[in-house]
């Protein structure tokens, strides 16, 4: 291919990013690829590439589209599209949080490239009927040419660090736990507390780790009130979203009330194990 000719060709792509069908693709590919490389490559140079832009102006600019296009300069569609992304990010963050759906990695991805393409979806039903048919010769909207003025100038500044603070945000933030630890018995929660003395009680334990990443798992079962029936404990290495389940038998041969507990521990490579939580159960043990 000739220079001329690759030129040529770039000014084919450039005249149809220019157009509505041709933006339209373009939110919808690079949402989806964007997606892809921070699934497929984190916290590499090309995440942050893609991911940049994906976050901070990719959803603004599917909006700036769907309600603001019309009578806008390209510097006011520009700094609109940074300012609505920062918004954007921040509502579907506390969506997330605040449905059953949670925060993590996997959901901000999927919630983005979801309402990239919700957006550019609606935007294309809303204006189909203002848009010249096909076959017909499609007019040229007429933009105003770029001026930078101070205004502008400092809208565009807070926008860039606004969505700087974010990003440091977003990259160093903790999200919340989604850890469990449940007791039962035959699969119910609803525990009878008054047992006969020679029976044997037998409660499973059923951890979950929702850290972000593999932990150990120890967790002591033992009498609150009584050194009787010694303590125990069982330990297990479990990744994140691993599920580990454990039945406890207690020999009922002592009469009295006890209350039998169980600690979880949990510990982090290289860090030092801290109790995340205690259940307990209060059993009168009665002769019959």
């Amino acid at each position: 291919m000739t220079l001329e000719e690759g030129a040529d060709a770039l000014s084919k792509v450039v005249g149809f990013l220019e157009t509505h069908n041709g933006q339209r693709l373009a939110i919808a590919l690079f949402s989806i690829v964007s997606t892809l490389v921070l699934v497929l490559l984190p916290g590499t140079a090309a995440a942050f590439a893609f991911g940049l832009p994906y976050m901070f102006f990719v959803p603004g600019f599917a909006i700036v589209r769907l309600f603001f296009w019309k009578g806008t300069t390209l510097e006011a569609r520009f700094v609109l599209s940074l300012g609505i992304s920062v918004l954007v990010i921040i509502f579907l963050g506390l969506f997330l949080v605040l449905t059953p759906i949670g925060l993590d990695s996997n959901t901000t991805r999927a919630s983005l490239v979801v309402f990239a393409l919700a957006a550019v979806a609606a935007e294309m039903v809303m204006n189909r009927n203002t848009e010249e048919e096909p076959g017909k010769k499609t007019r040229t909207e007429k933009v105003e040419p770029f001026k930078f003025d101070k205004v502008v100038a400092a809208m565009l500044g807070t926008a860039l660090v606004v969505s700087g603070i974010c990003l440091a945000l977003i990259i160093t933030a903790e999200y919340p736990s989604r850890t469990y630890f449940a007791m039962t018995e035959d699969d119910s929660a609803k525990i009878n507390s008054t047992r006969v003395l020679g029976s044997n009680i037998t409660l499973t334990i059923e951890m979950h780790n929702g850290e972000d990443g593999p932990r150990e798992f120890s967790m002591a079962a033992y009498c609150w009130n009584d050194t009787h029936w010694d303590t125990r404990w069982y330990n297990y290495t479990m990744d994140e979203g691993e599920t580990q389940s454990v039945n406890v038998t207690f020999v009922l041969d002592q009469p009295g009330v006890w209350r039998f507990d169980f600690d979880l521990y949990i510990q982090e490579d290289g860090q030092e194990r801290y109790l995340y939580g205690n259940l307990h159960l209060w059993l009168s043990v009665v002769e019959e």
